[in-house]
């Protein structure tokens, strides 16, 4: 026998269904109560910047008109700390960024092994192996990558006229690094603006330090950890970076300040000559461009230190960083979907085109590749790739490598005490044991 309140339902759902019908006879779209959504929410720290995210959120959602994003943006260097609590209580966000490498694999019990027809969206990327354990794509592969991501230094041309440089040919040595630097200093500026705290400069100086006295045989060593950084080898890493402050490149705050946004914003406010950075996502030659004039910005390899070193002429690559569906999720399909669009040609020109990014997809369309001195420079910059030291470490060493560098730069640690501290950091790593 009905119900009262059967009826009550009953009648509910027929005025929904005519609401639907009366405004799509109207040509309107019937609101989100007359579909069956799904809502998934993504944790990232919007690389490429806010428009493109917001494109290419409408663009998925076009495509996927079941399937709403919200987004959960993070500033980067806040990430691990917001991510961190999620983890612990497996619970949260259906997709997370990650940078690949290490970080992921530190992190992979919070992402689902992704299976083959997701993986088979990633067949049009020029790689994307640092989402996959050891660099091995026919090994558990956690995320799917967007975009191309590695270090350059870029530099100020109108700064380099100034102090008397030409700024159509910067330094490639540091001997002649360490010249423009007087020359810099003499007019009041900092010659590399500069910032210690956080992961940084784990990826975007350690890297361009190690190509001097690594090989790529070394390198798969410190990722597997079984080159110890009391190895000489190591040590001349680490010595190396000591002396960036004692050389006077850097501001004298660098070891209270973040690179992002603190660093990158003395090098954008012109006060700077030069500035390590990354060649994509944020902190990039768009958004210096934009900031300073596209005609006063070039990229740069970081100068050489060993000139014989079979790497140092080469560019520290990786993928930009990955997307993953969290292990907890309870809306793995719509998740799925997300990811695999990440890969496609769709986002790929949407990187390409609004993000300043460099789209690993094979189908981008080329004609949307913005015109830029500083990334022509990068194009061809990248045509000589080695691997990215810096996501072969662990977070442990990553975060013993940042805390060392401050305390050496203020004369509280020597550097045979910070090798000490990163090998005790690396026999605590997880992922190296």
């Amino acid at each position: 026998m009905t119900t009262e309140s059967n009826f009550a339902t009953l009648r509910q759902g027929l005025q929904l269904g005519c609401a639907a019908l009366v405004l799509a006879a109207a040509g309107l779209a019937a609101p989100a109560w007359a579909q069956d959504t799904t809502s998934i929410k993504v944790l990232n720290w919007q690389p490429g910047g806010p428009e493109y995210w917001i494109a290419l959120v409408e663009a998925f959602e076009a495509e996927n008109p079941d399937i709403t994003v919200e987004l959960e943006t993070v500033p980067f260097d806040r990430y691990p700390e917001v991510q961190g609590p999620y983890i612990t209580t497996r619970s949260g966000p259906d997709v997370m960024q990650n940078n690949s490498g290490l970080e992921l694999y530190d992190r992979r019990s919070a992402y689902i092994e992704l299976p083959p027809e997701t993986l088979a969206a990633g067949k049009n990327l020029i790689t994307y192996a640092g989402g996959c354990l050891n660099f091995d794509t026919t090994q558990p592969c956690y995320g799917l990558p967007f975009g191309y991501q590695g270090n350059v230094m870029y530099y100020n041309k109108a700064v380099l006229t100034q102090a008397g440089l030409n700024a159509e040919s910067p330094p490639t040595t540091w001997e002649e690094m360490d010249a423009a630097c007087e020359a810099v200093k003499a007019i009041g500026k900092t010659c590399l603006a500069h910032g210690m705290t956080g992961v940084f400069p784990a990826y975007w100086n350690f890297p361009e330090i190690a190509r001097n006295f690594l090989t790529e045989d070394d390198m798969r060593a410190v990722l597997a950890g079984d080159l110890p950084w009391t190895d000489p080898k190591m040590t001349s890493i680490l010595e190396a970076m000591a002396s960036i402050g004692e050389r006077g490149w850097i501001n004298s705050n660098s070891p209270s300040i973040s690179m992002l946004p603190d660093g990158a914003d003395i090098f954008a406010s012109g006060n700077a000559a030069f500035a390590s950075t990354i060649i994509a996502d944020a902190v990039n030659w768009q958004a210096f461009g934009a900031a300073l004039g596209d005609e006063n910005v070039g990229a740069m390899r970081w100068p050489v230190l060993v000139a014989d070193a079979p790497l140092a002429n080469s560019f520290s690559g990786t993928e930009s960083a990955v997307f993953g569906v969290s292990s907890w999720t309870n809306k793995q399909d719509a998740a799925l979907k997300f990811v695999e669009f990440i890969a496609g040609t769709e986002n790929g020109n949407l990187l390409t085109s609004l993000g300043g990014g460099i789209a690993l997809n094979n189908n981008v369309d080329p004609s949307l590749i913005p015109e830029s001195q500083a990334l022509a420079q990068i194009q061809e910059i990248i045509k000589t790739p080695t691997l990215h030291a810096g996501i072969l470490l662990s977070g442990q060493e990553a975060d013993a490598l940042a805390r060392g560098w401050q305390e050496v730069t203020l004369g509280r640690l020597s550097v045979p005490d910070w090798a000490a501290r990163m090998q005790v950091a690396l026999e605590e790593s997880p992922g190296k044991n």
